[in-house]
């Protein structure tokens, strides 16, 4: 419609930067994963097998406390060590109790909690981080949801919930530099105020914005008067040059593209399981209140997968609520190519 405003970004990921495979091992640190909590009908093979693959995935940043320690829950009658889960005080005391007995046998403050949640063909999986000393505290938390989706296609999910939250653990324990965090323009294609994108950075033209008549060069101040000969009136109006009001909706445009740029980092991270080289170009459509509430794909990848997992990604993606300055033109709508590098 006439009141949408429409902007273009380009997410390009450098795997060499944060491709997660590559840390060292001898870097690895001790955590310990708890049993895993599930709520409707898995059958027990396929918990066994989403579980499994947890395991190996956090075991390429993590050494895995030995399963045992699972054997021990058990003893102790308890199906969860989530305190979220206990429905009574004592239960909370017998958890928090059993925890740090378990932080002081197995030398780690690091707990992992994997929940698996199944209503009819809905499928959410929830990966928690806690630390042992205060479990009461989740530190981090990531949820992928999959729709008809079977065991092959769960286990994918598997993987980009880890590696988010392995990238979420990265930014929170190691100082980056600051052109690291937020996105360069070499990474993300931002148009400058004024001028058009490239072909190579955005197929769809975006839509010019036109400039107030004090931005633009006329020919009469080409001509104007020579120093020799100019009045005093005439200098007066050079030293004191009018400037128009900067535009209200660019300012708060241009900051919230910054601010999505920044919250599509996860997206982009859990495209690194996909072949390199890889890019999507979708528009979507973000409300008053920073929720996506349409998304569609305007070129695929080639790859039903890729389309997918970056839609679904987007989906649980929460942005900050539009600025006042915005609010005017509706939902907010941007166009998106997000791409692996070479």
């Amino acid at each position: 419609g006439a009141g949408l405003k429409y902007f273009c970004l380009v997410i390009i990921i450098l795997p060499s930067t944060f491709f997660l495979s590559k840390i060292s091992r001898a870097d690895a640190d001790r955590a310990l994963v708890a049993p895993m909590s599930v709520l409707g009908k898995v059958s027990v093979p396929e918990q066994q097998i989403l579980f499994n693959r947890l395991r190996e995935k956090l075991n390429q940043r993590f050494h895995i406390v030995s399963h045992k320690v699972l054997v021990l829950i058990a003893e102790k009658g308890m199906r969860s060590i989530d305190i979220e889960d206990c429905t009574s005080s004592k239960c909370v005391k017998k958890v928090l109790s059993f925890i740090r007995n378990l932080e002081l046998q197995f030398k780690t403050d690091k707990m992992f909690m994997f929940q698996l949640v199944r209503r009819e063909n809905v499928t959410q999986l929830s990966l928690k981080y806690a630390a042992m000393s205060v479990p009461e505290i989740t530190r981090e938390i990531v949820t992928q949801t999959c729709r008809e989706c079977g065991t092959e296609k769960l286990i994918q999910n598997v993987d980009i919930l880890v590696q988010r939250m392995l990238q979420k653990l990265m930014l929170e324990n190691v100082a980056l530099p600051e052109k690291e965090i937020s996105p360069s323009k070499k990474e993300i294609a931002l148009p400058e105020k004024g001028t058009t994108p490239s072909k190579k950075e955005v197929a769809l033209p975006e839509k010019e914005i036109t400039r107030p008549e004090g931005d633009v060069t006329s020919r009469e101040e080409t001509s104007s008067p020579s120093p020799e000969t100019a009045t005093p009136s005439d200098l007066a109006e050079k030293q004191i040059p009018e400037q128009p009001a900067p535009d209200p909706y660019i300012l708060a445009r241009d900051s919230y593209n910054q601010h999505i740029s920044k919250l599509l980092l996860d997206v982009t991270y859990a495209l690194q399981i996909f072949r390199s080289g890889m890019f999507v170009k979708l528009e979507i459509s973000i409300d008053s209140s920073g929720i996506v509430v349409d998304q569609e794909i305007i070129k695929s990848s080639g790859s039903q997968d890729f389309d997918d997992t970056t839609m679904m990604t987007l989906e649980e993606i929460q942005f900050d609520p539009l600025p006042d300055a915005m609010l005017k033109f509706g939902n907010y709508a941007v166009i998106l190519q997000i791409q692996n590098s070479r």
